[in-house]
Protein backbone atom coordinates (compact mmCIF):
# COMPACT_ATOMS: atom_id res chain seq x y z
CA UNK A 1 0.00 0.00 0.00
CA UNK A 2 1.23 3.27 -1.01
CA UNK A 3 -0.94 5.42 1.19
CA UNK A 4 1.06 5.32 4.27
CA UNK A 5 4.26 6.70 2.87
CA UNK A 6 2.23 9.30 0.51
CA UNK A 7 0.28 10.83 3.33
CA UNK A 8 3.33 11.14 6.02
CA UNK A 9 4.49 12.90 2.86
CA UNK A 10 1.49 14.81 2.65
CA UNK A 11 1.38 15.72 6.06
CA UNK A 12 4.95 17.74 6.08
CA UNK A 13 4.28 19.09 2.52
CA UNK A 14 0.91 20.09 1.57
CA UNK A 15 -0.13 23.22 -0.63
CA UNK A 16 -1.57 25.70 2.26
CA UNK A 17 -4.36 26.67 -0.69
CA UNK A 18 -7.71 28.89 0.24
CA UNK A 19 -9.87 25.99 -0.65
CA UNK A 20 -8.56 23.93 1.79
CA UNK A 21 -9.97 25.94 4.64
CA UNK A 22 -12.84 24.65 5.50
CA UNK A 23 -14.05 21.75 3.35
CA UNK A 24 -17.70 22.26 3.11
CA UNK A 25 -19.27 20.43 -0.25
CA UNK A 26 -19.82 24.14 -1.66
CA UNK A 27 -16.13 25.77 -1.12
CA UNK A 28 -14.87 21.64 -2.75
CA UNK A 29 -17.65 21.97 -6.06
CA UNK A 30 -16.22 25.81 -6.54
CA UNK A 31 -12.46 25.05 -6.05
CA UNK A 32 -12.53 21.88 -8.37
CA UNK A 33 -14.73 23.74 -11.17
CA UNK A 34 -12.45 26.72 -11.44
CA UNK A 35 -9.80 24.27 -11.38
CA UNK A 36 -10.64 22.71 -14.39
CA UNK A 37 -8.04 23.45 -17.31
CA UNK A 38 -6.87 26.32 -15.44
CA UNK A 39 -3.78 26.70 -13.09
CA UNK A 40 -3.76 26.90 -9.70
CA UNK A 41 -2.05 30.11 -9.13
CA UNK A 42 -4.88 31.80 -11.61
CA UNK A 43 -7.73 30.34 -9.36
CA UNK A 44 -6.25 31.48 -6.12
CA UNK A 45 -7.79 35.21 -6.44
CA UNK A 46 -11.16 34.49 -8.35
CA UNK A 47 -11.74 31.50 -5.73
CA UNK A 48 -10.92 34.30 -2.61
CA UNK A 49 -13.41 37.13 -4.29
CA UNK A 50 -15.72 34.22 -5.06
CA UNK A 51 -15.77 33.56 -1.47
CA UNK A 52 -16.73 37.24 0.01
CA UNK A 53 -19.63 37.35 -2.68
CA UNK A 54 -20.73 34.33 -2.56
CA UNK A 55 -20.18 32.16 0.50
CA UNK A 56 -22.74 29.89 0.41
CA UNK A 57 -24.58 27.88 -2.35
CA UNK A 58 -27.75 30.42 -1.16
CA UNK A 59 -26.28 33.19 -1.97
CA UNK A 60 -25.28 32.09 -5.37
CA UNK A 61 -28.89 30.65 -5.97
CA UNK A 62 -30.10 34.29 -5.24
CA UNK A 63 -27.34 36.12 -7.17
CA UNK A 64 -28.26 37.45 -10.98
CA UNK A 65 -26.67 36.08 -13.49
CA UNK A 66 -25.37 38.72 -15.18
CA UNK A 67 -23.54 39.35 -11.03
CA UNK A 68 -22.13 35.88 -11.33
CA UNK A 69 -20.59 35.67 -14.44
CA UNK A 70 -18.73 39.36 -14.03
CA UNK A 71 -17.50 37.22 -11.30
CA UNK A 72 -16.19 34.44 -13.44
CA UNK A 73 -15.09 37.12 -16.49
CA UNK A 74 -11.38 35.99 -17.30
CA UNK A 75 -10.91 32.81 -16.39
CA UNK A 76 -12.71 31.09 -19.67
CA UNK A 77 -14.75 28.25 -20.41
CA UNK A 78 -17.56 29.92 -19.65
CA UNK A 79 -19.53 26.79 -19.52
CA UNK A 80 -18.41 26.30 -16.13
CA UNK A 81 -19.92 29.44 -14.95
CA UNK A 82 -23.21 28.80 -16.19
CA UNK A 83 -23.31 25.25 -15.01
CA UNK A 84 -22.60 26.10 -11.73
CA UNK A 85 -25.83 28.63 -11.88
CA UNK A 86 -27.79 25.90 -12.99
CA UNK A 87 -26.81 23.43 -10.40
CA UNK A 88 -27.31 26.32 -7.35
CA UNK A 89 -31.22 26.83 -9.34
CA UNK A 90 -31.25 22.70 -9.28
CA UNK A 91 -30.41 22.20 -5.67
CA UNK A 92 -31.82 22.86 -2.11
CA UNK A 93 -29.12 23.47 0.91
CA UNK A 94 -26.71 21.42 0.06
CA UNK A 95 -25.10 19.42 -2.75
CA UNK A 96 -25.85 15.94 -2.90
CA UNK A 97 -23.81 13.50 -0.79
CA UNK A 98 -24.09 10.60 -2.99
CA UNK A 99 -22.34 9.82 -6.69
CA UNK A 100 -25.79 8.79 -8.32
CA UNK A 101 -27.07 12.22 -7.19
CA UNK A 102 -24.25 14.50 -8.06
CA UNK A 103 -23.25 12.79 -11.12
CA UNK A 104 -26.48 14.11 -12.78
CA UNK A 105 -26.02 17.91 -11.86
CA UNK A 106 -24.90 20.22 -14.85
CA UNK A 107 -21.24 20.01 -15.56
CA UNK A 108 -20.50 17.81 -12.61
CA UNK A 109 -19.13 14.63 -14.08
CA UNK A 110 -16.94 11.29 -12.51
CA UNK A 111 -13.81 13.16 -11.64
CA UNK A 112 -15.86 16.00 -9.44
CA UNK A 113 -18.11 14.10 -8.28
CA UNK A 114 -15.46 11.31 -6.89
CA UNK A 115 -13.44 14.21 -5.88
CA UNK A 116 -16.18 16.19 -3.86
CA UNK A 117 -17.30 12.76 -2.20
CA UNK A 118 -13.86 11.77 -0.74
CA UNK A 119 -12.82 15.70 0.37
CA UNK A 120 -16.28 16.69 1.41
CA UNK A 121 -17.66 13.84 2.66
CA UNK A 122 -14.85 11.66 3.51
CA UNK A 123 -16.24 8.79 1.42
CA UNK A 124 -13.72 6.17 -0.27
CA UNK A 125 -13.79 7.76 -3.89
CA UNK A 126 -10.42 8.41 -5.61
CA UNK A 127 -10.97 11.81 -7.94
CA UNK A 128 -8.53 10.71 -11.07
CA UNK A 129 -7.34 13.83 -13.45
CA UNK A 130 -4.22 13.98 -15.42
CA UNK A 131 -2.12 14.89 -12.76
CA UNK A 132 -3.13 11.58 -10.90
CA UNK A 133 -3.02 9.33 -14.22
CA UNK A 134 0.44 10.30 -14.70
CA UNK A 135 1.30 9.33 -11.17
CA UNK A 136 -0.18 6.34 -11.55
CA UNK A 137 1.00 5.65 -14.94
CA UNK A 138 4.49 6.17 -13.70
CA UNK A 139 4.17 3.57 -10.48
CA UNK A 140 2.82 1.10 -12.67
CA UNK A 141 5.18 1.67 -15.45
CA UNK A 142 2.85 2.18 -18.35
CA UNK A 143 4.12 3.87 -21.50
CA UNK A 144 0.63 3.78 -23.94
CA UNK A 145 -2.28 4.98 -23.32
CA UNK A 146 -4.80 3.20 -23.64
CA UNK A 147 -8.41 2.45 -22.29
CA UNK A 148 -6.91 -1.50 -20.97
CA UNK A 149 -3.71 0.63 -19.04
CA UNK A 150 -6.55 3.43 -18.05
CA UNK A 151 -8.05 0.89 -16.08
CA UNK A 152 -5.19 -0.55 -15.06
CA UNK A 153 -4.15 2.89 -13.13
CA UNK A 154 -7.82 3.27 -12.17
CA UNK A 155 -8.01 0.25 -9.80
CA UNK A 156 -4.60 0.56 -8.49
CA UNK A 157 -4.83 4.36 -6.99
CA UNK A 158 -8.30 3.22 -5.83
CA UNK A 159 -6.92 0.09 -3.85
CA UNK A 160 -4.72 2.02 -2.37
CA UNK A 161 -7.10 4.14 -0.99
CA UNK A 162 -7.40 5.20 2.47
CA UNK A 163 -10.72 4.89 4.32
CA UNK A 164 -9.64 6.89 7.32
CA UNK A 165 -8.37 9.85 5.52
CA UNK A 166 -9.78 9.61 1.73
CA UNK A 167 -9.79 13.44 1.29
CA UNK A 168 -6.33 13.44 2.17
CA UNK A 169 -5.31 10.77 -0.05
CA UNK A 170 -6.75 12.86 -2.86
CA UNK A 171 -5.27 15.89 -2.30
CA UNK A 172 -2.01 14.15 -1.74
CA UNK A 173 -1.96 12.73 -4.96
CA UNK A 174 -2.85 15.83 -6.84
CA UNK A 175 -0.14 17.89 -4.88
CA UNK A 176 2.80 14.85 -5.71
CA UNK A 177 1.93 15.24 -9.24
CA UNK A 178 1.84 19.31 -9.88
CA UNK A 179 5.12 20.05 -7.49
CA UNK A 180 7.22 16.65 -7.93
CA UNK A 181 6.16 14.84 -10.63
CA UNK A 182 4.74 16.95 -13.64
CA UNK A 183 4.32 16.02 -17.01
CA UNK A 184 8.10 17.86 -18.29
CA UNK A 185 10.37 17.42 -14.79
CA UNK A 186 10.18 14.88 -12.13
CA UNK A 187 12.24 15.54 -8.93
CA UNK A 188 12.56 12.05 -7.96
CA UNK A 189 15.26 12.70 -5.02
CA UNK A 190 12.16 14.37 -3.29
CA UNK A 191 9.44 11.80 -4.06
CA UNK A 192 8.16 9.14 -1.18
CA UNK A 193 7.43 6.77 -3.35
CA UNK A 194 10.45 5.77 -5.53
CA UNK A 195 11.07 2.37 -4.24
CA UNK A 196 7.59 1.54 -5.74
CA UNK A 197 7.61 3.01 -9.09
CA UNK A 198 8.97 1.49 -12.34
CA UNK A 199 8.96 4.96 -14.59
CA UNK A 200 11.83 5.69 -11.82
CA UNK A 201 13.35 2.34 -12.13
CA UNK A 202 13.79 3.08 -15.82
CA UNK A 203 16.07 6.34 -14.83
CA UNK A 204 13.18 8.42 -17.87
CA UNK A 205 10.42 9.03 -15.80
CA UNK A 206 9.37 12.02 -18.24
CA UNK A 207 8.93 8.79 -21.20
CA UNK A 208 5.76 7.67 -18.52
CA UNK A 209 3.29 8.00 -20.32
CA UNK A 210 3.49 9.16 -23.72
CA UNK A 211 2.32 12.23 -24.79
CA UNK A 212 -0.36 11.92 -27.77
CA UNK A 213 0.55 14.47 -30.44
CA UNK A 214 -1.67 17.26 -30.00
CA UNK A 215 -4.15 18.41 -33.42
CA UNK A 216 -3.46 21.77 -34.95
CA UNK A 217 -6.30 24.13 -34.00
CA UNK A 218 -7.91 25.96 -36.66
CA UNK A 219 -8.00 29.32 -36.89
CA UNK A 220 -10.66 32.11 -37.74
CA UNK A 221 -10.35 35.53 -39.50
CA UNK A 222 -12.78 37.73 -37.89
CA UNK A 223 -13.73 40.96 -38.76
CA UNK A 224 -15.04 43.48 -35.68
CA UNK A 225 -16.22 46.91 -35.09
CA UNK A 226 -16.32 49.45 -32.35
CA UNK A 227 -19.70 51.34 -33.12
CA UNK A 228 -19.69 54.75 -31.58
CA UNK A 229 -22.24 57.34 -31.19
CA UNK A 230 -22.52 60.23 -29.21
CA UNK A 231 -19.64 58.85 -27.23
CA UNK A 232 -21.04 55.61 -26.49
CA UNK A 233 -20.29 52.10 -27.90
CA UNK A 234 -22.88 49.68 -28.74
CA UNK A 235 -22.57 45.74 -27.37
CA UNK A 236 -24.64 43.53 -27.77
CA UNK A 237 -25.12 40.40 -25.57
CA UNK A 238 -24.15 36.65 -26.99
CA UNK A 239 -27.50 34.49 -26.05
CA UNK A 240 -27.20 31.98 -23.63
CA UNK A 241 -27.31 28.46 -25.86
CA UNK A 242 -23.64 30.27 -27.69
CA UNK A 243 -20.01 29.52 -27.07
CA UNK A 244 -19.38 32.49 -24.08
CA UNK A 245 -22.98 32.41 -23.48
CA UNK A 246 -24.60 35.84 -21.65
CA UNK A 247 -21.03 37.74 -22.31
CA UNK A 248 -21.45 40.91 -24.03
CA UNK A 249 -19.13 41.95 -26.97
CA UNK A 250 -18.72 44.43 -30.11
CA UNK A 251 -20.41 43.74 -33.36
CA UNK A 252 -19.03 41.63 -36.25
CA UNK A 253 -18.21 37.69 -37.77
CA UNK A 254 -15.90 35.75 -39.63
CA UNK A 255 -14.60 37.31 -42.47
CA UNK A 256 -15.80 34.85 -45.79
CA UNK A 257 -12.89 34.02 -48.29
CA UNK A 258 -14.08 36.52 -50.93
CA UNK A 259 -14.08 39.30 -48.97
CA UNK A 260 -11.50 41.78 -47.27
CA UNK A 261 -11.62 42.38 -44.02
CA UNK A 262 -13.51 45.42 -44.34
CA UNK A 263 -15.93 44.18 -46.81
CA UNK A 264 -16.95 41.69 -44.38
CA UNK A 265 -17.55 43.99 -41.16
CA UNK A 266 -19.69 46.31 -43.52
CA UNK A 267 -21.84 43.33 -44.62
CA UNK A 268 -21.75 41.99 -40.63
CA UNK A 269 -22.44 45.47 -38.72
CA UNK A 270 -26.10 45.48 -41.66
CA UNK A 271 -26.37 42.16 -40.80
CA UNK A 272 -26.47 42.39 -36.87
CA UNK A 273 -27.69 46.26 -36.33
CA UNK A 274 -29.01 46.75 -39.68
CA UNK A 275 -26.65 49.79 -39.39
CA UNK A 276 -24.71 51.25 -42.99
CA UNK A 277 -21.47 51.98 -42.03
CA UNK A 278 -19.60 53.34 -45.13
CA UNK A 279 -16.20 54.40 -43.57
CA UNK A 280 -14.97 51.85 -40.91
CA UNK A 281 -11.73 53.13 -39.37
CA UNK A 282 -8.99 50.39 -39.04
CA UNK A 283 -7.61 49.90 -35.93
CA UNK A 284 -5.01 47.32 -35.54
CA UNK A 285 -5.27 43.42 -35.19
CA UNK A 286 -6.15 41.17 -31.87
CA UNK A 287 -5.21 36.97 -32.30
CA UNK A 288 -5.92 35.30 -28.95
CA UNK A 289 -6.48 31.06 -28.67
CA UNK A 290 -9.65 29.60 -26.94
CA UNK A 291 -9.49 25.80 -26.48
CA UNK A 292 -10.57 24.44 -29.61
CA UNK A 293 -9.72 27.10 -32.29
CA UNK A 294 -8.01 30.80 -32.42
CA UNK A 295 -9.24 33.59 -33.92
CA UNK A 296 -7.51 36.63 -36.02
CA UNK A 297 -9.23 39.96 -35.44
CA UNK A 298 -9.18 42.81 -37.34
CA UNK A 299 -11.02 45.88 -35.36
CA UNK A 300 -12.37 49.14 -36.64
CA UNK A 301 -14.11 51.69 -35.51
CA UNK A 302 -17.44 53.38 -36.97
CA UNK A 303 -19.04 56.77 -36.56
CA UNK A 304 -22.69 56.24 -37.70
CA UNK A 305 -24.10 59.96 -38.03
CA UNK A 306 -27.84 58.11 -36.95
CA UNK A 307 -28.81 54.94 -35.32
CA UNK A 308 -32.36 55.23 -35.98
CA UNK A 309 -32.29 52.32 -37.98
CA UNK A 310 -30.66 50.40 -35.45
CA UNK A 311 -32.69 46.74 -35.24
CA UNK A 312 -31.06 43.86 -32.90
CA UNK A 313 -32.42 40.82 -32.22
CA UNK A 314 -30.63 39.97 -28.93
CA UNK A 315 -30.04 42.82 -26.19
CA UNK A 316 -28.26 45.42 -26.63
CA UNK A 317 -26.57 48.53 -24.98
CA UNK A 318 -25.33 52.00 -26.01
CA UNK A 319 -23.07 52.96 -22.85
CA UNK A 320 -19.59 55.16 -22.39
CA UNK A 321 -16.17 53.34 -22.25
CA UNK A 322 -16.11 53.61 -18.60
CA UNK A 323 -18.75 51.45 -18.05
CA UNK A 324 -17.87 48.89 -20.03
CA UNK A 325 -15.96 47.46 -17.62
CA UNK A 326 -18.89 47.30 -15.57
CA UNK A 327 -20.22 44.33 -18.08
CA UNK A 328 -18.86 40.74 -18.91
CA UNK A 329 -16.63 40.77 -21.95
CA UNK A 330 -14.11 37.91 -23.71
CA UNK A 331 -11.26 38.12 -23.25
CA UNK A 332 -10.12 39.10 -26.92
CA UNK A 333 -12.55 42.03 -26.35
CA UNK A 334 -10.39 43.37 -23.78
CA UNK A 335 -7.39 42.96 -25.95
CA UNK A 336 -9.77 45.20 -28.19
CA UNK A 337 -9.91 48.10 -25.81
CA UNK A 338 -6.64 48.02 -24.76
CA UNK A 339 -5.91 49.66 -28.23
CA UNK A 340 -8.77 51.76 -28.28
CA UNK A 341 -7.10 52.89 -25.00
CA UNK A 342 -4.12 53.66 -26.77
CA UNK A 343 -5.36 55.84 -29.14
CA UNK A 344 -6.74 57.89 -26.52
Amino acid sequence: MIHNKLLQWFDQNKRDLPWRHGRNPYRVWVSEIMLQQTQVKTVIPYFQNWMKKYPTLKSLKDAEYDDVIKMWEGLGYYSRCKNMYKTSQLVNSSLPNNYQDLIKLPGIGDYTAKTILSIAFEQPFVGIDTNLERVGYRILGLKSKTKRNHNRVVKFLEENQNKNRPGDYNEALMDLGSSLCSSQTTFCNECPLTKECKAYASLSPTSYPKNKISKKIPEYNIAISLIKYENKFLITKRSNTKFLAGLWEFPGGKIEKSETPREAIIREVKEETNLDILNPIYLGNVKHKYSHFGVNISLFISFPKSIKKLKIKQEYKLISLKDIYNYPLPKANHKMLDILKKLD
